[in-house]
């Protein structure tokens, strides 16, 4: 590859060539130095892998100006749109440049004789979304949410979300029984009869049997509608996610929702948290 490159300085050479191993080994489509409309610059490397364009920046040292001219360029995209900086374990870089990127949301590739590792990951530079600071949530929804923040923290916000959906499921099946045991939790099915439910029926409940059954709690309290409801909401795009998530549709409606959606299921938690 490192004949492809026209604008490469030959002691960067090796850095572009193993940053492109990088990129295939992860399944990218590399092309070196394609340049589009509306870039910038011309990037070292574009890499596209389904809906994902990957973008590096191959130098001798971080050139935070460029950098942020290409987050801005990522923040502007409608799809998934990550950046890194390449350059070699030995280069010249100081902490605040690596807090810097790390706060631009743009990866950092150290290349060595042994090849590109990644040491920082990149955001999805077009996704907008923040999450309420962890350490603002009660002690027993950030036990729950440890794993969710653990994948955003690493730019993971798909597998965020599916944890989070999974940590809302886990906690309604554990507020459903509560209320079941307790004799205040009375579901009336269609035909007018009392569902009888034990611990293991509801544990395996769907998240769509469960919104169901939230919904046909007699005499609901404010967490029980709470809770109903962000099962409902939250349901729509986790049946996309864990069935058609190839889907560019699919794709394309939870980038829009789910910023909005992990607010939801937050609150849910604090909900069932906060539920005598």
């Amino acid at each position: 590859m490192p004949s492809e490159f026209r604008t490469v300085p030959d002691e960067l050479l090796g850095i572009a060539t193993a940053a492109a191993a990088w990129l295939e080994r992860h399944g990218y489509k590399v092309t070196p130095e394609r340049h589009e409309l509306g870039y910038p610059f011309t990037p070292t490397l574009h890499g596209k892998r389904s809906s994902s364009t990957a973008l590096i920046e191959v130098d001798s040292a971080v050139v935070v100006d460029r950098v942020k001219q290409w987050v801005a360029y990522g923040k502007s995209c409608i799809s998934d749109t990550r950046v890194w900086c390449a350059m070699a374990d030995t280069a010249p870089r100081t902490g605040k440049e690596d807090l810097q990127l790390k706060d631009f949301g743009v990866g950092l590739l150290l290349v060595n004789e042994d090849g590109a590792v990644e040491t920082i990951p990149p955001m999805d530079l077009a996704l907008s979304m923040e999450l309420p600071p962890i350490d603002t949530l009660p002690r027993r929804v950030q036990k729950i949410l440890g794993p969710v923040y653990e994948h955003f923290e690493r730019a993971e916000w798909r597998e965020s979300f599916a944890e989070a959906c999974l940590a809302l499921e886990n906690a309604a099946q554990k507020h459903l029984w509560k209320g079941v045991k307790a004799g205040r939790i009375t579901i009336v099915m269609k035909n007018g009869n009392q569902e009888h439910l034990t611990k293991d029926v509801i544990d395996k409940f769907t998240m769509g049997q469960l919104a169901e059954r939230f919904g046909r709690i007699v005499k609901q309290t404010h967490a029980d509608r709470v809770v109903g409801d962000a099962l409902t909401r939250v349901n729509r795009d986790r049946v996309g996610v864990v069935h058609h998530k190839r889907r560019a549709y699919t794709e394309a409606k939870l980038r829009r929702n789910v910023g909005s959606q992990m607010w939801l299921i937050v609150g849910a938690l604090k909900e069932i948290d906060e539920a005598p």
